[in-house]
């Protein structure tokens, strides 16, 4: 039986983001209701951390709030310079 890897990921880059989709749809006055009934996108288990967003996802989200995908991560600035 083939051994599986663990999906690969990353808590810190995973709660920037979530971070920065509350940031945007509150800065709106959106409801989490507003969003998914506008892009169909499960905004509550995404803000909660149940689902990790695709990058399509946050295209999709992005087109919503009519910004870049630039837009969205350039306020991460993630991963730090060392």
């Amino acid at each position: 039986m083939k051994e599986r890897k663990p999906k690969r990921t990353d808590a810190t880059l995973n709660d920037l983001i979530i971070r920065r989709i509350k940031e945007i749809r509150k800065s709106n006055g959106h409801s989490q209701e507003y969003v998914f009934e506008n892009t169909g996108l499960d905004i509550a288990h995404i803000e909660i951390g149940r689902v990790i967003p695709s990058i399509v996802s946050i295209s999709i989200f992005c087109k919503c709030y009519n910004i870049t995908l630039n837009e969205f991560f350039v306020p991460l600035n993630y991963p730090p310079k060392e």
